[in-house]
């Protein structure tokens, strides 16, 4: 049976996801990372459409949908730990579902609002290990990238704004659930709640541990360098730092 294949773009958080959590379940597979737009071609010969991570199982499945690939890899016959534990499975599943369908397209319509004005910013983002033939021609396709990436996320002033609000209504809640002192969001151990707000968290936090290099702090607008400053220093952002540092690499630790 042939080894799955990841395809992403590279700087993906969805797609840090995914990678995560097959990561942990230590499945191997093969990651196809791409820039926006050149990872078209790869996902339709997959069979697939426009959105990635998507996962090529080694039977020929396509599996094109984050959540669903960390079910498919709970369900697996590999040695790491559950992603959905019993007795808190139907919890995490649902906290998922909110940082989904909330969290994620906000980081993404934030961190995009500072980083598309600054084309040397988004060339900073697309370089850690996109293939180099892309990323040299990445310069004249970046205005249409940038164009078409700002039409299909609605990332303009009022869209940045709106995910700010978003941003600080999950905040908010998970501070709330880790007040306590607890170490994860559901029971004693992490879960795909974890991993699913830590990676769709880390836009907005930076963390030094991400999958693929960040462009670091400093290189942001100073505005963004403010609000970044914020965010981690929130309850829920420490708690995302806390899981990359301490559970995204844990064979380093």
């Amino acid at each position: 049976m042939a080894t799955p294949r990841l395809i992403t773009i590279t700087f993906s958080h969805y797609c840090e996801k995914a990678r995560w959590a097959l990561e942990r379940r230590q499945i191997p597979f093969v990651e196809d990372g791409h820039l926006p737009l050149f990872h078209y071609l790869p996902l339709r010969r997959a069979g697939g459409r426009r959105t990635v991570p998507a996962l090529l199982t080694g039977d020929g499945r396509l599996i094109g949908d984050s959540s669903e690939i960390l079910a498919w890899a709970d369900a697996q016959p590999a040695p790491g730990p559950a992603l959905y534990p019993e007795g808190v499975a139907d919890e995490v599943r649902a906290l998922e579902e909110r940082f989904d369908r909330d969290l994620g397209p906000a980081t993404r319509r934030w961190a995009y609002g500072h980083v598309l004005p600054k084309p040397a910013l988004f060339r900073a983002l697309a370089e850690p290990r996109s293939p180099r033939w892309e990323y040299r021609v990445l310069p004249l396709v970046s205005p249409l990238a940038r164009a078409l990436m700002r039409k299909g996320m609605r990332i303009d002033a009022a869209g940045v704004e709106r995910s700010r609000g978003k941003i600080a209504a999950v905040f908010a809640d998970v501070a709330e659930r880790v007040a306590d002192g607890r170490r994860y969001l559901c029971g004693d151990t992490l879960t795909a709640a974890d991993i699913t707000f830590a990676a769709l968290a880390a836009p907005a936090v930076i963390p030094p541990e991400y999958g693929v290099p960040f462009p670091p702090p400093e290189r942001f607008p100073a505005a963004a360098q403010a609000e970044l400053a914020d965010y981690r220093a929130h309850p829920a952002g420490a708690f995302a730092m806390r899981m990359f540092r301490e559970e995204r690499w844990p064979a380093a630790s």
